[in-house]
């Protein structure tokens, strides 16, 4: 793939410029006194425990099962945006989120809170198909006006052949990382600074519930 075609597909100067300042914003903020909702990413939330169920049950049944619907959520929001700009918000809310989640965990925890910060990945594997998704709502976009004002069909099935597919298969897959990470480690990671010490095998063969 020449430069050319990886200038299609890397967010440019503009969207990385939008998402800073998206990101400062949220920063600014949460400074303020108008946080909004961490879920869990800040410590708001009650871990319950109990016996370990099996395997299966408690690893695919139901920690397995819990990252995959996170996937789903997250990739139809994206879809939706890249296709319709209908999800505009809640894509862009993602960065504002990470930004005064840095504050919050910061201003609350000194250290510890940039401890947490580094290590809820998933957040920052979010933040990265955010901007990949901005990227290739960019291209589809694009690739339509250019198919309007020509008047031919072929700049849109060009770009949805050479770049759009590309952009749209990473995107998932940063996703379902994510979802992953999110489940079997930021939990955790979070739990352990916020909370108590265990250990990651004890926390994710007993966890039975996380209330936010």
């Amino acid at each position: 793939m020449g430069r050319k075609g990886l200038d299609g597909m890397i967010p440019g100067p503009p969207i990385l410029m939008v998402a800073m300042l998206l990101y400062i914003s949220g920063f600014l903020l949460d400074a303020s006194g108008m946080p909004p909702p961490y879920g869990f990413l800040n410590g708001n939330m009650v871990v319950h425990f109990s016996s370990f169920p099996g395997f299966r049950e408690q690893f695919i049944d139901y920690l397995g099962a819990t990252a995959f619907w996170i996937f789903v959520s997250n990739i139809t929001q994206v879809l939706i945006f890249i296709f319709t700009l209908a999800t505009t918000i809640q894509v862009l809310k993602l960065i504002v989120l990470s930004g005064a989640l840095l504050h919050n965990l910061v201003s609350t925890w000194g250290l510890r809170g940039v401890l947490i910060y580094a290590g809820t990945v998933h957040l920052h594997l979010e933040v990265m198909g955010c901007l990949f998704s901005l990227q290739a709502a960019r291209v589809f976009i694009g690739s339509i006006l250019k198919s309007i004002s020509g008047g031919s069909a072929e700049p849109l099935i060009v770009t949805v052949k050479e770049r759009l597919l590309f952009l749209i298969v990473l995107i998932s897959i940063i996703f379902a990382i994510a979802a992953i990470i999110e489940v079997f480690w930021s939990t955790w990671w979070v739990y352990i600074f916020t909370e108590r010490q265990v250990s990651w095998t004890y926390f994710h063969s007993h966890v039975a519930s996380v209330e936010l």
